[in-house]
């Protein structure tokens, strides 16, 4: 009797082992969850439009700034000059072209009075009471005339040119004033801050980069064995290495990763590795999640932290 009972006890020991193996198997093999997962967030790099030392630096390491916030400025003495220099020259064109549209007027009135004179002195040659020499010099003069208006609308053209000209330059030279001012595009934390006052910055040399505070994300690398399993819209939860439980949402999976195996090789043909090893891992491709807006820690996330992700697939 106790032989059967030992023996009963043994095979369903055996059963319990064959299950729960089955069981860690299907969980580790195929169930949607993984470790390599990150948090990630967008970094805005600011550079300088404008190049000039840096007079004012108005933000710290690690500090959160609000969007628009002054975080630096360049020193604005060379560019309120080059403003100034640029009114100046928007108002001498506005006076250049002021005598050429007070130029046309004096040749139309002229023209006019010449055409008036020939006009008389025709008549007068067809009575015989003039020479014809009279009219060809009342003619001529009706041609200079013409020639000295169209001379002066040409002049009028380029007045009106140079004033374009001279406005385009004064918006430019208020722009490279603006961006003296370097403002925060977006609210987030300074990170990294290497930026000195006193500093000489470069125009499109990077100054400073900012994490974007309502950016934050978890992208989570899955093994392309549980993706079937794996949808849009998807619950999930989300423990980081830190201890931080919080929940999120499938938002997307990537379409593609890089081949290693399909390397451009001369003239543009495949390049394909002659050796084939038998043992292939599942690759892993990127999910992006998605985190809840109530989670009241997420001022608190880093952006490249390790985390857990869990795919709850029974809230489908």
């Amino acid at each position: 009797m106790k032989a059967l009972v030992a023996r009963m006890m043994t095979v369903a020991v055996v059963i319990l082992a064959i299950v729960l193996g089955w069981f860690a198997w299907e969980y580790y093999t195929r169930a949607p969850w993984t470790r390599d997962a990150r948090v990630r967030a967008d970094v805005v790099t600011l550079s300088a439009d404008v190049s000039g030392r840096i007079v004012k630096l108005a933000v710290q390491d690690n500090q959160h700034v609000d969007k628009g916030q002054l975080l630096l400025e360049i020193d604005p003495a060379r560019y309120q000059l080059a403003v100034e220099h640029a009114r100046r020259s928007v108002e001498v064109s506005k006076a250049s072209l002021g005598q050429s549209q007070a130029a046309i007027v004096a040749s139309e009135a002229l023209l006019k009075q010449r055409q008036s004179e020939e006009r008389r002195r025709r008549a007068l040659k067809q009575g015989f009471a003039i020479s014809g020499e009279e009219w060809e010099k009342a003619s001529t003069d009706v041609a200079v005339a013409q020639a000295d208006l169209l001379r002066n609308q040409a002049n009028l053209g380029l007045a009106e040119a140079n004033v374009q000209l001279a406005i385009a330059a004064l918006t430019q030279a208020e722009l490279d004033l603006q961006r003296t001012r370097v403002e925060s595009p977006v609210s987030g934390y300074v990170t990294n801050l290497l930026t000195r006052q006193g500093d000489y910055a470069q125009a499109g040399g990077a100054l400073l980069a900012l994490v974007d505070s309502d950016s934050f994300y978890v992208s989570g690398y899955f093994e392309e064995t549980k993706l079937p399993r794996i949808e849009e819209g998807d619950r999930v939860r989300i423990q980081l290495m830190s201890g931080e439980r919080f929940g999120g949402t499938v938002e997307s999976i990537a379409f593609a990763i890089a081949d290693r195996e399909n390397a451009p090789g001369s003239r543009l043909l495949a390049n394909i590795n002659p050796s084939y090893t038998w043992v292939k891992l599942a690759q892993r491709v990127p999910v992006r999640i998605g985190i809840d807006g109530d989670f009241a820690g997420k001022h608190r996330l880093r952006a490249g932290t390790t985390a857990t992700v869990t795919v709850l697939e029974e809230h489908r």
